[in-house]
């Protein structure tokens, strides 16, 4: 079931913020100059032993109120249930199925839809971003065949916030990878958006939206970049609340 909202507030990235992206960023500092942003890994594991590095990276780029949020191991129930105080909720990066597992787990589709529903950024990078889309599969066809992603790709789908998929690192696969993608995309009734490192797709409502940097749709069995121009008509469409 897709997420419906008059108001969303979504940045889903490849790599941000790996690769620096400043109408990300920009986007980021929209609801002021000092957010405070909830940190959020699949794993505990994972996400302690890069929180540090994530620190750096961030503060790097002026954002320096990151805090950690464990929704596997070690989580903190009062910060989880008040997740809508925060100005941003970032996903990071990380295996998808794991990371949508521990996210259903933890019950974190309603409070993320609560924390879009009350204005607050969700931003994104890789495994991440593809929690906010309708299906993770597409990270199952790296390791199984069409035909088997197919047969049980109902267990897959995920928080529906938006209607599409997310291909991150479009720039990193093989063209025999992106001609699987391109077969997958025929069968399913939405878009595939492949954003290579450094691009994101940005939201201000659920229908409308618009791409920054390198992006290439799939619909229907055919694989098209998303030009420049047309990214820039619907960034500015966007600012001016153009629909």
């Amino acid at each position: 079931m897709v997420f419906r909202s008059p108001v969303l507030n979504l940045a889903l990235t490849s790599d941000l913020p790996s690769t620096a992206n400043q109408v990300v960023f920009d986007f980021i500092r929209s609801g002021g100059p000092h957010p405070r942003i909830a940190w959020m890994p699949p794993f505990t594991e994972m996400g302690r032993e890069r929180f540090p590095a994530a620190q750096e990276l961030f503060g790097a780029y002026g954002f320096s109120d990151l805090e950690y949020c464990d929704i596997d191991e070690e989580p903190n129930e009062e910060q989880l249930a008040h997740l809508d105080q925060y100005d941003v909720i970032y996903l990071t990066g990380g295996d998808p199925i794991g990371f949508r597992r521990n996210i259903l787990r933890a019950g974190l589709p309603g409070r993320l839809r609560q924390c879009l529903t009350a204005g607050r950024l969700i931003v994104a990078a890789s495994g991440g971003s593809m929690q906010l889309t309708k299906n993770v599969s597409l990270f199952r066809l790296l390791t199984a065949a069409l035909d088997e992603v197919f047969a049980n790709r109902s267990e897959y789908e995920a928080l529906g916030v938006v209607d599409y998929e997310i291909l991150p690192h479009l720039n990193r696969f093989e063209p025999a990878f992106l001609e699987t993608v391109r077969r997958y995309s025929e069968r399913v009734a939405h878009d595939v958006i492949g954003l290579a490192d450094g691009a994101a797709v940005l939201h201000r409502s659920g229908d409308d939206y618009w791409c920054v940097g390198q992006a290439t749709r799939f619909r229907s069995g055919v694989m098209t970049p998303i030009e420049a121009a047309a990214q820039q008509a619907a960034a500015a469409d966007g600012r001016r609340g153009v629909s």
